[in-house]
């Protein structure tokens, strides 16, 4: 059912006439330059006609050659425009008859009363009334638009970038600039994209910023499609991917087998560490809960004690100055600290004279390296303390 496209027209083909008018419905011609001239008179802004788009016969005054010329914001305005049923008769061959003086005076008060049959008052009144009911559609027109570009209105970094407070507490960092260095970061790699498909109705910054809300807030999948406009896989396939691309920038690019020295750490240390200058890391291990398994044997090697529920577990190494310096991998709740601790790796990373904190819990005196001293100032292969435990 074919509907004109033109604003203010609201003939479709079920209306079979209009003002006694059969009308017919056009498709948009197929010339480029043709086809702007249409769109030119029609005044429809943002509009692009596809194949289903009509013009009804009505706008044709003058047929569809000419192009649409009537509308309805020129229905006041004095235009002359020939009557589509009325067709002017070919004249005879047989000669017509003269008509007298007489007749031509009669003719000529004829058309004189019916130019003023045209142009009465109800006519006039009838026009105006058109124009502002035309206004009056205008503006709500124009009210809509707006109401529904502020509904698709999203959350966005530029609205909190000026603002170092709602920086700090959307995404954790301190300012803005942190914000966009990692941006910087993230835009020189080519992302792989956990769903296989691109996200490109949003801008970097904005991927990057809903996922430092997820780490800092941790707010909900349905939250953050909310505030970003868009659906939960999305924000899903944004998580993943960014996360995946900030481990391996900043973590397997710059910190993987690379724990910083003492020497480095010093030019960092705290003043609670100033006691312990030695000290290269402080160890303690986190455990993230997870599903039970259907299988006995999994979910017995997933079991953790502590928690007294099934989680993974790892071992997190930190500088002095609070900086994440070793992640080991996942192992299963049930692990020990001690069993961690020999099998992540960490130890060959040591070097002589480094002193390691950690938990009282951690009982790993006895996986030291040969040479292990109980007091720093021995000469010992590697020097290791564990809180708790006498220096």
């Amino acid at each position: 059912m074919p509907q004109c496209c033109v604003p203010c027209c609201l003939n479709r083909s079920e209306f079979k006439k209009t003002d006694g008018i059969q009308l017919s419905f056009y498709r948009f011609p197929c010339d480029e330059r043709e086809k702007r001239k249409w769109l030119q008179l029609i005044r429809r802004e943002n509009f692009t006609p596809n194949c289903n788009s009509r013009v009804c016969s009505w706008h044709f005054p003058n047929g569809k050659a000419a192009g649409p010329s009537r509308f309805a914001w020129n229905e006041g305005k004095i235009l002359q425009y020939p009557d589509p049923l009325s067709h002017t008769p070919k004249r005879k061959k047989q000669a017509q008859e003269t008509p007298t003086s007489g007749e031509e005076e009669g003719i000529h008060q004829l058309h004189s009363a019916e130019i003023a049959t045209a142009q009465t008052p109800s006519t006039s009144k009838s026009l105006v009334v058109l124009e502002i009911e035309n206004e009056m559609l205008r503006e709500e027109n124009e009210k809509l638009k707006k109401q529904l570009e502020k509904q698709k209105q999203t959350f966005s970094f530029s609205q909190i970038q000026n603002n170092p407070d709602r920086v700090q507490y959307f995404t954790g960092l301190p300012d803005a600039a942190t914000v966009l260095f990692l941006e910087a970061l993230l835009s020189k790699f080519e992302l792989q994209y956990h769903s296989d498909w691109t996200v490109q109705m949003m801008p970097l910054v904005d991927q990057l910023l809903l996922t430092l809300m997820k780490l800092r807030l941790n707010c909900g999948h349905v939250d953050l499609a909310t505030r970003f406009n868009c659906s939960t896989a999305t924000v899903t396939n944004i998580f993943t991917t960014i996360i995946s691309a900030l481990y391996d920038i900043l973590y397997v690019g710059m910190l993987e087998n690379n724990i910083p020295s003492t020497a480095k750490n010093q030019t960092s240390l705290p003043d609670c560490f100033r006691p312990f200058p030695n000290c290269r890391i402080v160890l303690d291990c986190t455990e993230v809960a997870v599903s039970n398994t259907e299988r006995l044997d999994t979910q017995s090697h997933l079991y953790s004690q502590y928690k007294g529920r099934t989680t993974l577990k790892a071992l997190i190494g930190v500088a002095p100055n609070g900086v994440i310096t070793f992640a080991s991998d996942l192992y299963g709740g049930s692990a020990s600290d001690k069993a961690i601790t020999a099998d992540c790796g960490l130890l060959q990373h040591l070097q002589p004279g480094d002193m390691v904190m950690a938990d009282k819990g951690f009982t790993i005196r006895d996986i030291l390296p040969e040479g292990f001293a109980e007091h720093p100032v021995f000469p010992c292969k590697r020097t290791v303390h564990t809180g708790g435990s006498e220096q």
